[in-house]
């Protein structure tokens, strides 16, 4: 390669970096406030994963910091979690997203309204989390063409149901043996979906099935990653060029025991060591495993032990079950964003 064309290159891989690493940019439009995706003044921020299959999100609003204007103790909300699917339109694979039976009414028939709106009114992000569904596709074997269309898919659900974002995480997609994954599917799908979203939406990753794959202009574009070892301290992840400042070291399954300590010891760290996020998966109710000794523990190591309450946590799930879940199309999605 040339001097030339090598200086040409970084420039284009700069140009692209900074394009997409808006989260400490306001973004100011004529007679508005600026617009940031700053989520309160916590740091590390705390993240949750729960599981819609068995779990009602509402859970996750009734634990706060008690001592002051009953400030949620999380800031992010995953739902987990939709599926990568396909179907065939004029010969032509294109991918699909799929929300089960059970996850299908937390967003449609009013579920929104009932299950994600309460959430965001307390000052909760709630993103929609996908992977794959064993049926040979998924994040990382997508072709240029599919990789645009499941961007546009995600970016028309974040606008049609008014959440937060969008959460990857790959796995279950069974890719074949031939043909395999490709290095440029996974970044060009959260590339292309940060383009298509607005500026205060968010991206977040787990980082396990082929994050290596994802490049320094896809990793400017994420807001948070975490990684999934679950019960250990990890400073390292698979995505280039990805700072501590969107990197969660922390991450637990509140449906394993975790000793306190342990936990209280990984905060300090993530906390001391500057740290943007910590991560806990799989939130239960408190009658099933109680996650409050786990979430004092945090607090106790990187929030300066502020007191946490929960004022229920044993809400039932009580969403309507669709039998035959719901679809949505990359035609039904540009349908969305047009209107």
């Amino acid at each position: 390669m040339t001097t030339m064309v090598r200086i040409a290159a970084c420039a284009a891989a700069l140009a692209s970096i900074f394009a997409c690493n808006k989260v400490e940019t306001p973004q100011m439009g004529e007679n508005q406030v600026p617009m940031t995706k700053a989520i309160g003044d916590k740091s590390p921020i705390m993240a949750v994963y729960v599981e819609t299959n068995d779990v009602n999100p509402l859970n996750a609003g009734d634990y706060y910091f008690e001592d002051g204007n009953n400030e949620t103790f999380i800031d992010i909300l995953e739902l987990f979690a939709s599926n990568i699917r396909k179907e065939t339109v004029g010969g032509v694979t294109r991918p699909t997203l799929f929300l089960n039976d059970k996850l299908a009414n937390i967003l449609e028939n009013g579920g929104v309204d009932k299950y994600v709106r309460p959430l965001q009114d307390m000052g909760i992000k709630v993103l929609l989390t996908n992977l794959g569904d064993h049926q040979g596709i998924g994040l990382a074997n997508m072709s240029d063409t599919q990789a645009d269309q499941f961007a546009t898919i995600l970016a028309a659900v974040v606008k049609h149901y008014g959440l937060d974002g969008i959460g990857f995480d790959d796995e279950y997609a069974d890719y074949p043996w031939i043909g395999g994954t490709n290095k440029t599917s996974y970044s060009r799908i959260i590339t292309k979906l940060h383009e298509l979203m607005p500026s205060d939406k968010l991206i977040t990753v787990f980082d396990w099935g082929n994050t290596n794959t994802i490049n320094a202009a896809a990793a400017a574009c994420i807001d948070y990653a975490y990684h999934g070892y679950f019960g250990s301290y990890m400073t390292s992840t698979n995505i280039t060029g990805l700072p501590k400042s969107k990197w969660s070291p922390l991450s637990l399954n509140l449906g394993n025991n975790n000793p306190t300590s342990t936990v209280q010891n990984y905060a300090s760290q993530a906390k001391n060591g500057g740290y943007g996020a910590m991560m806990c998966f799989n939130l239960r109710t408190r009658n099933d495993r109680d996650p409050l000794p786990v979430f004092q523990a945090i607090s106790n190591g990187a929030y300066d032990g502020r007191p946490v309450a929960c004022e229920d946590g044993n809400r039932s799930r009580d969403v309507v079950i669709n039998p035959n879940g719901f679809t949505i199309t990359y035609d039904m999605a540009t349908t969305w964003l047009a209107k």
